[in-house]
């Protein structure tokens, strides 16, 4: 009965050692099974990696070889220490290919060796004009991770183009003098002849001589801005105080602005100087005051300068819409504004209206050339500055330039 006993004991103490290992050995399929899983999931989502790298891959050399590929503008790559590392055959023509050398040695190019380190110092796009081999190029260079992607189209053709359309409005400008002159003499003579024409016969003298004025304007102020344009319109930069100009200005405005009922108020400061040439300046605001005029029923037409602090918020939102160029900085700048209680500009013409011959809503019947504007924006372009217009349609608009301060 004791070995009986003893034996069962025995069996016991096995079957909890063989259930004990069971256990154990489906604890450890149980974990071999979850790192199994583990493993799959990693292979997947290895395999769905690679499948996605592979497709930038795949994107990226199409996007290579597309540009590489561009037959116009010359593509060149280039390191942190400016070694030309690739190139595109447009830029093989133009000398760029010799890899490893430095971009200077290259192309002697001070502006575009400027340019690519302007682009190495942070990742914005920029552009420039450059001269390279006679040529004049739109250089374009923006930093991707440790490279400099440098693009330059040639512009040359486009400015020999310009320049041929300017001379060929500046040439037609100037014979049509010649022909309007006569046009008014010979009105002029037919009126002194007829000594007291029926009122028909006035009329059409009157609508003959408003339209040949109108005729004259538009033939100086087309001269004027090829002028302007081809640099032939010097300006005389000087040290002179801008509240004397706006004067002159609402002194030469001012009938017109009485008819119209209209106060002109002048809040430009006694101490406010700029670098500027007066007479430039003083077309610039008599066409932004004449059109104020024009397109304000009622209220004022008001000149002033900006505040410092308006002045420096002013010049970031410019920066942000014009990320290419150079602006200097608020304190050294005026910031000229000419502001009218009128019926506004649609918001959707605001960037055009400083097109030649682009008039808001022709249907107004206000008269004009359209080419006031585009005028006023070039002699500011030439003074160094911007100008641009802010509007809400029945409340007025303000038109904004800037000029450098000097004093």
């Amino acid at each position: 009965m004791t070995e009986l006993s003893s034996l069962s004991a025995v069996i016991i103490v096995v079957l909890l050692i063989a259930l004990a290992a069971l256990l154990i050995t489906l604890v450890q399929l149980y974990r071999a099974r979850e790192a199994l899983n583990e493993l799959s999931a990693q292979a997947y989502r290895a395999r769905l990696e690679i499948t996605r790298l592979t497709h930038q891959l795949q994107h990226a050399e199409v996007v290579r070889q597309t540009l590489f590929e561009h037959p116009f503008d010359a593509i060149v790559l280039l390191d942190e220490g400016q070694r030309l590392i690739a190139c595109n055959g447009r830029a093989k023509t133009l000398g760029l290919e010799q890899l490893g050398a430095s971009l200077i040695e290259t192309t002697r190019s001070h502006e575009l060796d400027a340019l690519v380190a302007d682009a190495l110092a942070g990742r914005e796009w920029l552009t420039r004009n450059v001269t390279l081999n006679e040529r004049l190029y739109r250089a374009h260079a923006v930093r991707a991770r440790d490279v400099v992607v440098l693009f330059l189209h040639d512009i040359s053709e486009l400015q020999r183009l310009g320049r041929a359309r300017r001379d060929f409005v500046a040439n037609i400008s100037h014979e049509l003098r010649t022909p309007l002159s006569a046009l008014r003499l010979l009105v002029d003579s037919l009126a002194l002849e007829i000594k007291h024409p029926p009122t028909e016969v006035q009329r059409t003298f009157d609508q003959i001589n408003t339209q040949l004025a109108l005729l004259t304007q538009l033939v100086q102020e087309l001269y004027d801005l090829s002028q302007i344009e081809s640099g032939q319109m010097p300006m005389r930069m000087v040290r002179a105080p801008l509240r004397e100009v706006v004067q002159a200005v609402f002194e030469q405005l001012e009938p017109q602005a009485a008819r119209a009922q209209l106060a002109l108020i002048n809040e430009v400061p006694e101490e406010a100087y700029g670098l500027f040439d007066p007479v430039q300046i003083q077309r610039v605001l008599t066409n932004l005051v004449h059109n104020a005029i024009k397109f304000t029923p009622h209220g004022s037409v008001t000149v002033f300068i900006g505040t410092p602090e308006e002045t420096a918020a002013r010049l970031r939102m410019l920066a942000q819409r014009l990320p290419d160029v150079q602006l200097p900085p608020p304190e050294e700048v005026l910031l000229v504004g000419v502001r009218d209680t009128g019926i506004g500009i649609p918001k959707e013409e605001l960037t055009r209206i400083f097109e030649r011959f682009y008039k808001v809503d022709r249907a107004r019947g206000k008269g004009g050339t359209g080419l006031g504007l585009s005028i006023a924006k070039h002699i500011v372009e030439a003074h160094g500055g911007q100008i641009w217009a802010e509007s809400e349609l029945g409340k007025g608009t303000t038109f904004y330039f800037t000029l450098l301060r000097e004093g």
